[in-house]
């Protein structure tokens, strides 16, 4: 998604804008228990923590 969509989506879902590199935008949505929301226009992940995302290791996963 360009950064224009990832400003938007991160407003309404109370978000972060992430640049990934190469021009690539994620949103990021911190969940209360610590685990992370991972929005793409490509899938919806979601890490039980930081360091689950550092590594890539989705818990669970939806592909748009």
């Amino acid at each position: 998604m360009s950064e224009d969509q990832a400003k938007l989506i991160a407003t309404v879902f109370a978000g972060e804008p992430w640049q990934s590199g190469g021009d690539i935008w994620l949103v990021i949505i911190r969940r209360q228990d610590g685990h992370l929301v991972v929005l793409s226009d490509e899938i919806i992940c979601e890490y039980e923590s930081e360091a689950d995302f550092d590594s890539a290791k989705a818990k669970t996963f939806i592909h748009l």
